[in-house]
């Protein structure tokens, strides 16, 4: 009988193990979605402030395109740390 709970016991203990594996490999995931979503993002700034460089004034594509540019520029880096802390607990 106290084998069984020790089974048992062992059982879960793996299983929880897993989970917390699972999720953190989930939040992994996510963080390289919202990279990808950010360099999406960030081609589509890059194509609209030269299309206003073009047609417009180069002056003002730059004043379009470069302050988006730096939010998303710091918005990956941070994805990019969390990402890599998440990495280093997994491994």
């Amino acid at each position: 009988m106290l084998t069984t709970l020790k089974l048992y016991k062992a059982y879960y203990n793996k299983k929880e193990g897993l989970a917390m594996t699972n999720n953190q490999n989930a939040q992994v995931v996510a963080l390289e979605l919202w990279r990808f979503c950010a360099h999406c993002v960030a081609a589509i700034v890059v194509v609209g402030a030269v299309l206003i460089g073009f047609l417009g004034s180069w002056e003002l594509g730059l004043k379009v395109g470069v302050l988006p540019l730096l939010a998303l520029v710091a918005a990956d880096m941070l994805a990019r740390r969390r990402e890599h802390d998440i990495q280093l607990r997994n491994s």
